[in-house]
C-alpha cells in the first residue's frame, strides 16, 4: 500500500520551436540540476509523465536508465491550446486560481486535471513512488487536496526542477467541538437541490502545517473564528487508499465569527456554510456525517 510520494517537477528543458513541448529534452543545465537532486536513496518505484523532459528528470534524479521509468498519462501537464506570448503566464496564473475566461478555451479545467492526476496516484501499488510531472497539474492536484493555501503563490515558487514530498495517507482532521454547556458546535451544509446535512468543523493538513494539531487549530480559526482546547482522538477512519480522517474531542474556549475567513466562504459553488450549536437531543434528529460518528456520540451520552 502506498505510504509516500515524491513529486518531481521536471528540470529546465532546451526550448525547440520545431518540436512540440512534449518532445523537448533537458538543457545541459537541466541535466546537471536533475542529477543534483540525488533521490536514489529513496529506493522508490518510478513513474513519470510521458513527456521526455519529465522522464529524463526522474531517471537522472534516481540514477536510473530512462527505460526503467514507467510512464502514465495521468501525470502529464495540463491539456491546453496555448502560444507563448507576453501574457501567457497571466493566463496560467488565472487558470491555477480557477478564474477561467476566454483565454482558456480548449484548456482542461483544474478539476479535470486534478482528478486524472489523483486517479494516476490511486493506481500506484508501491510503498513509495517518485512521480515525474509538471508545475500546473501538480499545483492543481495539491490545491484540490487542500495541501496548499495559496495555489498561485505555490506554483510561482516552484523551481526547475523541484521536489515535493508527501506522506500517505493524506490526513484530514476534525473536531468534535463542545461549548461550556456541552452542546455540539457543527457546520450545517446546504447545497442547491439537496437536503441539508451537518459536519464537524475541520479540514486537511497542509504541507506547511507543523502538526495535525496545528492544522486543526488553523481550520477552526478559519471556519469559526474559534480558539479551542484539544483532547483525545475519538474516531479514526480510512476514506480511501490515500486518505484518512481523524476526529478529536475539543472544548471551545472562545469564538468570534467575524474572524472566520476560510476559502469555502468565497466559493458559492460549495453551497452554504452555517454554524449551529445543538444539544444531544437535537443531534439525534440531524443527518450528521459520517454516520459512524453520530452513532459513537449517541452511544457515549
Amino acid at each position: 500500500m502506498l505510504r509516500g510520494a515524491t513529486f518531481v517537477r521536471h528540470a529546465m528543458p532546451e526550448v525547440d520551436a520545431t518540436r512540440p513541448p512534449g518532445e523537448w529534452i533537458l538543457s545541459s543545465d537541466g541535466i546537471n540540476a536533475a542529477a543534483a537532486l540525488q533521490l536514489e536513496a529513496l529506493a522508490a518505484s518510478a513513474v513519470s509523465s510521458p513527456e521526455r523532459k519529465a522522464v529524463q528528470t526522474v531517471a537522472l534524479a534516481l540514477r536510473l536508465p530512462e527505460s526503467a521509468v514507467a510512464t502514465a498519462v495521468s501525470f502529464r501537464e495540463v491539456d491546453r491550446v496555448e502560444s507563448v506570448h507576453d501574457g501567457f503566464r497571466d493566463a496560467r496564473r488565472a487558470w491555477i486560481a480557477g478564474r477561467l475566461d476566454e483565454r482558456h478555451e480548449g484548456w482542461e479545467t483544474p478539476d479535470a486535471a486534478a482528478r486524472r492526476f489523483h486517479e494516476g496516484l490511486l493506481a500506484q501499488d508501491a510503498r513509495h513512488v517518485v512521480v515525474g510531472t509538471h508545475g500546473m497539474v501538480l499545483t492543481a492536484w495539491l490545491a484540490s487536496q487542500g495541501l496548499v493555501a495559496d495555489a498561485v503563490a505555490f506554483w510561482e515558487a516552484l523551481r526547475f526542477p523541484d521536489v515535493v514530498e508527501i506522506g500517505i495517507p493524506l490526513l484530514r482532521v476534525r473536531a468534535v467541538l463542545t461549548d461550556a454547556d456541552g452542546r455540539f458546535v457543527l457546520i450545517k451544509r446546504a447545497r442547491p437541490g439537496q437536503e441539508p446535512y451537518w459536519t464537524t468543523p475541520g479540514g486537511g493538513v497542509m504541507l506547511d502545517d507543523a502538526s495535525a494539531d496545528d492544522a486543526l487549530r488553523r481550520e477552526l480559526h478559519e471556519e469559526l473564528g474559534a480558539e479551542v482546547e484539544l483532547g483525545e482522538i475519538v474516531l479514526e477512519r480510512q476514506l480511501d487508499s490515500i486518505h484518512s480522517e481523524v476526529f478529536y474531542a475539543a472544548r471551545l474556549t472562545s469564538i468570534d465569527p467575524t474572524l472566520a475567513d476560510g476559502p469555502e466562504f468565497d466559493d458559492p459553488s460549495r453551497g452554504a456554510y452555517e454554524v449551529e450549536v445543538v444539544t444531544l437531543d437535537e443531534l439525534r434528529t440531524l443527518d450528521l456525517r459520517p454516520s459512524e460518528l453520530k452513532e459513537l456520540l449517541l452511544a457515549q451520552r
